[in-house]
């Protein structure tokens, strides 16, 4: 009589627990994640013509036990657009720094939105990027407070003296550029540029003939009377020009 063999197969299953750390591994090396949170990057907006500055204050925090140095590098700005040497582009978190932003031009940096970045290195954990952009609005037209005729206009280039007339109009091409027909009562016609924000007129240098003409003001409308009062100079021997117009 035959014996029937039975067999009994076990199988034995193996059960891991995995835990999830905050480090990375690669080729088996592990590598601490950032140990720094970076706070305050936000949009900026400047106005084409005003001289004010725009800030960007940047805190670079402390997260985690694995302290190191963090970098702080930006990309590259528009043009027109200057950045202040005096924030801090290194440290040990936390530390904080301000970066400050000027419009550097006569003219104003061209109206536009520029993509921005700023980028958080560490010295062991890699980087971080934060972009922003820096938009710059056209200057708004503001020159209409001096349109007009000006009947008492005296000029201290007159030899006769008195009073003469002198018409202001709007270029109808430039934002904020004005012209001016009869400058010291001798028909001189010269244009100056008007700054909203501070009320100055700067009148580029300009060639008429063999003389070059520059020079600066102010203008202004108080309610009831528009003024504009200009210091012309010129290459044309010593002259200088002090004009009134109201």
């Amino acid at each position: 009589m035959k014996k029937a063999c039975l067999l009994i197969v076990f199988a034995v299953v193996t059960i891991c627990s995995c835990t999830k750390n905050n480090n990375t591994t690669t080729n088996n090396i592990i590598e601490p994640l950032p140990a720094f949170t970076v706070s305050g990057v936000h949009d900026l907006t400047f106005t084409n013509g005003n001289t004010n500055y725009n800030s960007l204050g940047i805190s670079v925090q402390y997260s985690d036990s694995a302290q190191q140095v963090v970098s702080l590098s930006l990309s590259a700005l528009p043009q027109g657009i200057t950045l202040d040497s005096t924030w801090i582009t290194s440290g040990i978190p936390s530390f904080s720094t301000t970066l400050l932003f000027y419009d550097s031009t006569l003219a104003g940096a061209t109206p536009g939105t520029y993509p921005m970045t700023l980028t958080v290195t560490g010295a062991t954990s890699g980087k971080k990027t934060y972009p922003f952009n820096l938009k710059v609005n056209a200057e708004p037209s503001c020159v209409s407070i001096l349109v007009g005729t000006y009947a008492s206009c005296n000029s201290s280039c007159m030899i006769s003296g008195g009073y003469y007339k002198d018409s202001v109009t709007a270029d109808p091409t430039i934002v904020n550029k004005i012209w001016f027909y009869n400058v010291n009562g001798t028909g001189l016609k010269l244009y100056g540029i008007y700054n909203c924000n501070t009320e100055q007129i700067r009148v580029p240098s300009q060639t008429i003939g063999s003389v070059t003409y520059s020079g600066s003001g102010t203008g202004y409308y108080t309610g009831t009377t528009h003024f504009i009062s200009l210091d012309i100079t010129s290459n044309s021997g010593s002259s200088f020009c002090s004009v009134s117009m109201n």
